[in-house]
């Protein structure tokens, strides 16, 4: 597994650049809020940034939802177990992007959140990467951290 770099990114598609300009808005924003998820039978966590932006966990491009979870790795995409979302709050956001992970599954592409210069907040399914819904509801502005095929 390995991060893609910007250009490997914007390949999977024209409205990638575009989409990932959006997203580039939370680097600095402080997470600020963690709600939900008390046991596994609640949907996931929505993460809460400075400025209203909200992030939350979806199956696929079209909302569905699905068996998803946010899940804080290091800088290479190994778990980092001692460390959960929760304990992210506070901090803020140093980058945005993708993994690309050809074995885990049929979701290729694992979208992450980087935290502090140190954590990686990924959206994950059974089938590999989730989709992250990016909402920004005083602005009534919305995107998606969607699946795609890089050209790499």
């Amino acid at each position: 597994m390995r991060k893609l770099t910007r250009s490997e990114i914007e390949s999977g598609g024209k409205a990638m650049a575009g989409i990932m300009a959006f997203h580039d808005r939370l680097v600095g924003a402080k997470l600020i809020q963690v709600t939900g998820r008390r046991g596994l039978s609640q949907p996931p966590p929505v993460l809460r940034f400075e400025q209203n932006a909200i992030l939350a966990l979806q199956y696929d491009d079209e909302g569905n939802p699905g068996q998803t979870e946010w899940s804080v790795t290091d800088q290479e995409g190994y778990l980092y177990r001692p460390v959960q979302v929760h304990d992210l709050r506070g901090h803020r956001v140093t980058g945005i992007g993708y993994f690309h992970d050809p074995e885990n599954g049929c979701r290729h592409v694992i979208p992450y959140i980087e935290v502090a210069q140190t954590f990686l907040i990924c959206a994950m399914c059974p089938e590999g990467g989730a989709v992250i819904y990016h909402d920004r509801p005083d602005e009534d502005q919305w995107d998606l951290f969607c699946q795609f095929k890089p050209k790499l």
